[in-house]
């Protein structure tokens, strides 16, 4: 007898990595976000962040995990991408309204996002393959995407894929 749940999984190929994440990815991805869960996000540092944001047909709580790729400390900006380009759902929903919360480390607050240009998104890639070479090789070779290094690669990539950054929501002062 054949379950729903075994129907859903025969559908989702093992690796599916290169245009959605097959089961494999999301079993990998799902450690994180059971830390946090759990209250042990804080063992991964500033490496992922934990975003709950709400749909926008339902309007129900989701939680995802992204990788980190810029963290300011003094301002607590975070910065990801959508490896999986802009459909994901989770960046379907913050087009229709903001995040609830971010929380990265052991740091939480309701942020305010923006999504930046490819030219900002272009600066934080040559950043991060600067300092962490290994993670977009990595990321590279899982997705298919040949050298980042390259320019005309890193353009397509950034043109491809939104880059989002998260900031504590700035209160209005009072005079």
């Amino acid at each position: 007898m054949t379950t729903p749940t075994d129907t859903a999984h025969a559908r989702r190929p093992l690796l599916g990595l290169r245009q959605a994440p097959g089961r494999l990815a999301l079993a990998l991805f799902h450690g994180p976000l059971r830390a946090y869960r759990h209250g042990s996000g804080w063992i991964f540092g500033h490496l992922f962040l934990y975003l709950e944001h709400v749909g926008r047909r339902t309007g129900e709580p989701h939680e995802t995990i992204a990788m980190v790729l810029a963290w300011d400390r003094s301002s607590r900006e975070a910065i990801v991408c959508s490896a999986w380009g802009p459909h994901a759902d989770w960046v379907r929903n913050l087009h229709a309204r903001p995040a609830r919360s971010v929380t990265i480390g052991r740091d939480s607050y309701t942020p305010e996002h923006r999504f930046l240009s490819d030219q900002e998104a272009l600066l934080v890639l040559e950043n991060c393959l600067h300092r962490h070479p290994w993670r977009f090789r990595f990321i590279a070779w899982v997705l298919g995407l040949g050298n980042l290094r390259d320019d005309s690669a890193a353009q397509d990539f950034v043109h491809t894929r939104p880059f989002i950054a998260f900031r504590p929501t700035q209160r209005p002062t009072r005079d």
